[in-house]
């Protein structure tokens, strides 16, 4: 009895203890809460309020991102900013101090409530920008939102004020007040695109959760195509959900533009609990050419949104985040989003076996795969991951192969029982569940368990170094093997991204046919021969003369260029003579939907 009077002290002790900490951390809690308010659309300016309260330290930093997670650039958000001040509750401007390019420091001495507010000016339509246009406006929380730093874990409620006739729809937790929304944390808000104004929304369903179709602008992607579209991305999303046993999250939102985006930030981006896409215009958009797109973003999800590589977790957003695995986060992706339309029933078996194929096909014939390794690749992309480099590889097709490659080693070497999933499942339980990022060692060492075969070696020569994978070798193990084939390819000449509603140079290859024919960085192509170089067939120009309609300095003009050619082996998986029982047995594995 003295044993259990004694117990019992302790834990009413202890419980005490644990209220009076609980109440200490309730104290010095921020009660945050922003405002976004778009009253003039000609002006292209959201005006931005931060109202933070319970204010209990001597000093308060305050940062701005410089750069969006999963769109590897320095934009430095600061620049588009306005009239920045901070007051106190009774009005009166506080002086603040910049430390770094985007933090401001504030004393905070006896000050419970401070308020900051600014615009922000928001001219580019893309995906790691904000936009506001006559009928419609855009942005993510990365752009603009201010960080208390010391208190990123803490929730924070968005409100907002639009134009009349205006609706909106986020990523961000809804409450019963349709203009105000709530976050679980500062990681949470950032990730959250905002869209508001008039556009197209399909609401639809997966597993018991609300899924959000938007197209814009409204009326560019037919009611036709978009049943058909969400009907595709129900059948991808129940694909992967059943990879990883659930949905991790209450809604999704599926952002797409049927426009050029107006700067580089072209394609797509994955956000915590949706995406944002760049479509062509909506007759030339059909929901089969947009559904692979849709199941990459879709399965960021789990990869990168949540198991994320160690520099990642969590995230600096004040400078750069080097990592040696975006050929995992980014090229695994790509796999998976293969794997996730094929095993939605969207892609046949033939088709499914040359994305493998052609992703052998990217690394082997670049002259870079020699240079530069999937791991180097990964760190460097800083340098220029949405400009010309003047060489380099692309990690998203490295990883694509190694993940085709990793698969089947997997399967293989576990006799059928292990695969690449189980490597996610494991990475999402013991990782990301944990609160933390993985490593190439994390990596590694669950692959051997998996296995129980050592990796060391693989992963020293395919993702540290730059030996050719025994191609043969790991696609025999589903009794396959790759057949190469001579083929022509068009050499353009130049580089370029859609944007401005046409082909915009980037950069211009010296002596090459578009150099010749005068085209120069800046330019615009706009027609070639007489059709919208959107949804032209541009490989059709191989080895040949057109006329190319450019804009420049605001005027069209039309030049001949004649397109080069280039010499590729084509590569395709072909099946075995004679497939052993335990090939064929890998095979279905690897094959199944």
């Amino acid at each position: 009895m003295q044993k259990f009077r004694y117990s019992a002290a302790v834990s009413v002790a202890l419980l005490l203890l644990f209220c009076l900490q609980s109440a200490s951390a309730q104290k010095n809690s921020l009660d945050i809460t922003y405002s976004v308010s778009v009253t003039d659309p000609a002006t292209q300016q959201f005006h931005i309020t931060t109202d933070i309260r319970n204010i209990d330290q001597p000093r308060l930093e305050l940062a701005m991102p410089t750069w969006t997670p999963g769109w590897y650039t320095v934009e430095n958000y600061y620049k588009n900013v306005l009239r920045f001040r901070i007051t106190d509750a009774s009005g009166k401007i506080l002086p603040h101090t910049m430390s770094r390019k985007q933090t401001w420091n504030v004393e905070t001495k006896g000050v419970r409530q401070i308020r900051i507010d600014y615009d922000y000016q928001a001219t580019v339509l893309a995906l790691n920008q904000a936009k506001i246009g006559k009928d419609f406006a855009f942005f993510t929380g990365i752009e603009f939102f201010l960080e208390a730093l010391g208190h990123r874990n803490e929730p924070s409620t968005v409100r907002f004020s639009l134009p009349a006739g205006w609706k909106i729809i986020t990523s961000l937790k809804e409450t019963p007040d349709p203009m105000v929304f709530t976050a679980a944390d500062y990681d949470a808000l950032v990730d959250a695109p905002v869209e508001m104004g008039k556009f197209d929304v399909t609401r639809f369903e997966v597993e018991g959760k609300p899924h959000y179709f938007v197209a814009n602008p409204a009326g560019s992607f037919s009611a036709e195509k978009a049943g058909r579209f969400v009907e595709m991305l129900g059948k991808v999303a129940k694909s992967h959900s059943s990879m990883f046993s659930g949905l991790p999250y209450e809604k999704y939102v599926y952002f797409y533009f049927f426009a050029p985006p107006e700067s580089n930030a072209s394609g797509a981006l994955e956000h915590l609990n949706s995406f944002v896409a760049f479509a062509p215009p909506g007759e030339f958009a059909t929901p089969e050419g947009l559904i692979g797109t849709a199941s990459h973003e879709f399965f960021h999800l789990w990869n990168v949104k949540r198991i994320r590589p160690a520099e990642m977790w969590p995230y600096d957003y004040s400078r750069e985040n080097e990592t040696p695995l975006l050929w995992v986060s980014e090229g695994f992706t790509n796999y998976y989003g293969v794997v996730g339309v094929y095993r939605a029933g969207l892609m046949t078996q033939e088709n499914f076996l040359q994305r493998a194929a052609d992703a052998a096909g990217g690394v082997e014939n670049s002259e870079a795969r020699s240079y530069i390794s999937p791991a180097a690749s990964s760190v460097s992309t800083w340098v220029g991951y949405d400009t010309p480099v003047a060489f380099g590889i692309s990690y998203y097709t490295q990883g694509q192969n190694l993940g085709s490659l990793l698969d089947l080693s997997i399967r293989n070497d576990s006799d059928g029982t292990m695969s690449l999933d189980d490597v996610f499942r494991t990475l999402y339980n013991e990782h990301y569940k944990r609160g933390r990022g993985f490593t190439t060692g994390d990596l590694i060492a669950i692959i051997n368990r998996l296995t129980k075969n050592d990796y060391h070696e693989f992963f020293r020569r395919y993702v540290f170094w730059t030996d050719v994978p025994d191609y043969d070798r790991i696609f025999g193990y589903a009794g396959y093997k790759l057949e190469k084939v001579k083929g022509q390819v068009i050499d353009l000449g130049f580089s370029g991204r859609f944007r401005n509603g046409g082909l915009v140079i980037n950069g211009v290859v010296p002596n090459s046919g578009a150099a010749v024919g005068g085209l120069k960085v800046g330019d615009t192509i706009a027609k070639i021969d007489g059709r919208s170089v959107i949804g032209f067939p541009i490989e059709s120009l191989a080895g040949k003369t057109a006329t190319v309609t450019l804009v420049r300095g605001g005027s069209e003009t039309e030049v001949p260029v004649k397109f080069g050619s280039r010499e590729v082996t084509n590569y395709r998986l072909v099946e075995v003579a004679n497939p052993t029982p335990q090939q064929l047995k890998i095979r279905a594995g690897w094959l199944k939907r």
